[in-house]
């Protein structure tokens, strides 16, 4: 059977699901609009997932297939759509091309890497806490995607073999790892953190600052990744003691010099930026609206940091118009009351634990759930405006379920099916069930982590 075959099969399978999923009958509790926009989620999810389409056509046709579907007027799905975080990560893919253009990345990385002194373990440390760091104020992918290249060359001078190489392994797999746990650290580190408060600012009406946020995050982060890299290195303990090519690479950095005109241009701008970020709660300012003017002075003559026709294919526009969407049908799924019977039918029975452990409950099940939905931003949609009504039935704040919520869709711990592990899988180094045994170990380090940051962090600092 031919790939073009199989993709018409897939087609019309998720057609025909849609018509059973839109008809089965559910009872007086949940209206048939709520119905087929849950259902129209659900196709939607599955042809992102295979594949089926175009992702960003794809996007766009299932936003305005509400409307023949009788869900919602146009102009109401276009509100939806144009949510407040497509520009914030519009702005981010923006950050991630002018920090890599500046030279600044490659810096960090050979200067990171020199550290090391060829001891194995080390490295690995050192860069995956870099890729931490880098995470916290960039988009995953871009984090990942400029260090990859560096752990693959140290890789291929120490003649580490693909799949049986367990430092390659470790490697291959720390990084994408310490990219999506340092995005949790401040908003900035991920849309998912964007998508999260904005939904919760317009479900709940409760704004969480970036200064709170990254009280919670940046620890939570420092924790995770070094437990990340321990759990690493006792399930595959590193073949070499010493490696090879750390010469040529301190050798193209002192080829560097001194710190460019360019790098201060990124660093002056960077610095403005971030610090009116931490600093939104006095001045009001919404966060997507000052990463978008810094987005700007980037492009300013003789900055020399975006070159518009050259970099804007670098822009990810596909994961924008997959925002757009994801945001678009989980807000008609909220507004039709579907979160609310979702909330009652699937998770009502977790209103009965304690606070801790409805925490836990909700990290365990979004970790969990990227085994069948690995589109985070359809999670987010679907699944926070469900925990704000789940928490209102509990008479809780809806933040004390949203914020774990928010940190622990970035945690694609078990097997690597997103965007950001799928990166470095190519290389061969691992396998898929490779991270399965480590993934488990940590997403329990982690839902400890998470709870222990809320009620040991959040609580008292007064956000909730």
């Amino acid at each position: 059977m031919s790939q073009n075959t199989k993709k018409w099969l897939c087609i019309l399978g998720i057609i025909c699901l849609y018509l059973v999923l839109s008809n089965i009958p559910v009872g007086d509790e949940l209206k048939p609009t709520a119905q087929k926009a849950m259902a129209l989620m659900v196709c939607a999810v599955l042809t992102w997932s295979l594949d089926l389409l175009p992702l960003a056509l794809a996007s766009v046709l299932f936003t305005v297939l509400t409307v023949p579907l009788g869900l919602v007027k146009l102009p109401k799905v276009m509100a939806n759509f144009a949510d407040p975080s497509i520009f914030f990560v519009f702005a981010m893919f923006c950050n991630a091309i002018a920090f890599q253009n500046s030279g600044l990345c490659q810096r960090i990385v050979l200067w990171t890497t020199m550290k090391s002194k060829g001891n194995p373990r080390k490295l690995s440390f050192y860069l995956m806490l870099v890729t931490t760091i880098i995470s916290m104020v960039l988009a995953d992918i871009p984090a990942i995607a400029m260090m990859y290249p560096v752990g693959l060359m140290l890789l291929e001078k120490n003649g580490c073999v693909p799949g049986e190489s367990n430092f390659g392994r470790t490697l291959m797999l720390g990084l994408p790892l310490a990219s999506l746990i340092g995005g949790i650290g401040t908003p900035s580190g991920s849309s998912m953190n964007v998508m999260t408060l904005t939904l919760l600012q317009s479900t709940a009406n409760i704004s969480v600052s970036f200064f709170h946020w990254s009280v919670i995050g940046i620890p939570m982060a420092l924790v995770l990744i070094v437990a990340t890299w321990f759990i690493l290195q006792k399930t595959y303990p590193s073949e070499l003691t010493e490696l090879k090519g750390i010469e040529a690479i301190c050798n193209d950095y002192e080829c560097l010099g001194p710190i460019t005109r360019k790098e201060w241009n990124y660093i002056i701008v960077f610095f403005i930026n971030f610090t009116l970020w931490a600093t939104d709660s006095i001045h009001h300012t919404p966060l997507p609206v000052i990463a978008v003017i810094a987005a700007t002075l980037f492009c300013l003559p003789n900055m020399g940091l975006i070159e518009w026709k050259k970099d804007r294919n670098r822009v990810g526009w596909d994961i924008l118009m997959l925002i757009g969407a994801s945001t678009a049908i989980g807000k008609i799924i909220w507004q039709e009351g579907g979160s609310l019977w979702l909330a009652e039918t699937c998770l009502g029975n977790i209103t009965m634990l304690p606070v801790a452990g409805i925490i836990a409950a909700v990290c365990v099940f979004t970790i969990a759930v990227h085994l069948l939905i690995p589109v985070n931003t359809a999670i987010v949609a679907v699944l926070l405006p469900t925990l704000v009504s789940l928490a209102s039935m509990k008479g809780i704040n809806p933040a004390l379920l949203a914020i774990p919520l928010g940190f622990s869709v970035s945690a694609s711990l078990l097997l690597p099916l997103g965007p950001v592990p799928l990166v470095t899988f190519p290389a061969g180094y691992y396998k898929m069930y490779d991270l399965f045994k480590p993934g488990c170990i940590i997403s329990l380090v982690w839902v400890g982590v998470m709870v222990v940051a809320m009620l040991g962090i959040a609580v008292p600092i007064g956000l909730l």
